[in-house]
């Protein structure tokens, strides 16, 4: 009995001596098998330096995208900050929703994203995202322009904050068209008449599932209608965009391929004198002006009311990020004006912040048609699932237009979609 008591005794003494030596061998730290869903492994060395590394997620940042602005940012950030290193992750256009998700469920979401606002909604649900109103101070609420900063708001809370912002305007060919349109009825009317005198197309909007979104929205905020409503509910085959859809298709005969034209496609074809009028943004003006092209720019025509699509990329932070107060100086720094502005000069971008509205360039005549309909510019919907949705309106639009099916059954379609 006593040998066996002995035996116990030992094998307890032991055990004893190889969790010390465990805590000892890992100095307290935790291990991955921690708790709150974090993982060590992402941002810092833990070498005891001191030394935090942030991640940051940009898409297209491979191919060129906000290269130069962001890393010159970067450098004068970390020479600033010498605790501080700042690692960008790159992720391709196409595939950056699926990533994003793929990264939080694998545990390593960077600490700071740069998301379209569009997806917030989706993120936010999954959890993905971080509610950044305890860190958003009223000096940084009053510099931002409402709307625009109303984008990176969802359920009542501010989760990006952005950081790109693109507004939308009419390109007209000048040596064709005298005076452009100011109402849709006046827009079908001149396409219809130059398309028929020049033996061209008179008017485009995208309608490929990857870039037409944005521009056709234009139409359906125009005709007020919406896409969810103020509680959330998907309200796509209401009155008001059936009535648009049933407008659009009056184009049919007079815009290029409508079920696969791309934004980018519009104005090669105006400069090379197959289209006489499309909506974009202000990134298309360096282009038409190395080509020579003879274009005037217009406030986006009328229907039932002005209005444009406010479009934005936002900085958003990760809701397991180990370095939430290091990352969210970060994106104070990179919202500074002096930074800010080299972002929003990178492609013809518009103002995110009230000091960037007096700025002399927003003055310019080009300028005036995208800076005059901003306030009463709409968000892009915030919905479930964009990628979803934004495949299959684009497909009811392509159907309604071609008349394969009437607006009403395509938008109808596309409701019962979204909603299963």
């Amino acid at each position: 009995m006593k040998a066996k008591f002995r035996l116990i005794l030992s094998l307890v003494l032991a055990m004893v001596i190889f969790a010390s030596c465990t805590k000892d061998a890992n100095n307290g730290k935790k291990t991955d098998d921690n708790t709150n869903g974090k993982t060590e492994t992402s941002t810092s060395d833990n070498t005891g330096t001191g030394e935090v590394t942030l991640k940051v997620l940009v898409p297209g940042f491979d191919e060129g995208y906000l290269k130069d602005q962001l890393s010159s940012a970067i450098e004068k950030y970390e020479s600033e900050n010498k605790n501080v290193k700042i690692e960008v992750v790159s992720a391709g256009w196409e595939e950056l929703n699926s990533k994003v998700v793929q990264l939080y469920q694998a545990k390593q979401s960077p600490d700071i994203m740069l998301l379209g606002s569009r997806s917030l909604k989706q993120f936010k649900e999954l959890g993905i995202l971080e509610n950044l109103d305890s860190y958003i101070t009223d000096e940084i609420q009053k510099e931002r322009v409402s709307n625009v900063m109303d984008t990176g708001k969802i359920d009542g809370g501010q989760y990006g904050i952005p950081m790109a912002f693109s507004s939308r305007a009419l390109f007209y060919r000048k040596d064709l068209i005298q005076a452009p349109p100011t109402t849709w009825d006046e827009l079908l009317e001149i396409s219809e008449k130059v398309a028929k005198e020049n033996n061209m197309k008179g008017f485009a909007f995208p309608t490929d599932i990857q870039s037409g979104t944005d521009e056709l929205l234009n139409f359906f905020y125009q005709g007020g209608g919406r896409i969810v409503d103020e509680n959330g509910n998907f309200v796509i085959d209401s009155p008001e965009n059936i009535e648009t859809l049933t407008f659009l298709s009056k184009f049919k005969d007079i815009i290029p391929d409508p079920v696969s034209t791309k934004r980018d496609e519009q104005s090669k074809m105006f400069i090379n004198g197959d289209l006489a009028m499309f909506v974009s943004g202000a990134w298309e003006i360096p282009n038409l002006d190395e080509a020579n092209a003879e274009y005037g720019i217009a406030k986006l025509p009328k229907g039932k009311q002005e209005s444009v699509t406010l479009v934005t990329d936002s900085y958003v932070m990760s809701s397991i990020s180990e370095h939430k107060d290091e990352a969210f100086k970060f994106i104070e720094f990179m919202i500074n004006p002096e930074i800010q502005k080299t972002v929003t000069d990178a492609y013809n971008w518009f103002p995110v912040t009230k000091a960037e509205e007096s700025r002399d360039r927003y003055k310019e005549e080009n300028m005036k048609p995208f800076m005059e309909i901003i306030p009463n510019g709409i968000p892009e919907p915030h919905v479930p699932n964009w990628d979803e949705f934004n495949k299959s309106f684009t497909i009811a639009v392509q159907k309604g237009l071609t008349g394969q099916a009437s607006p009403e059954e395509a938008l109808k379609t596309c409701q019962e979609e979204v909603n299963k």
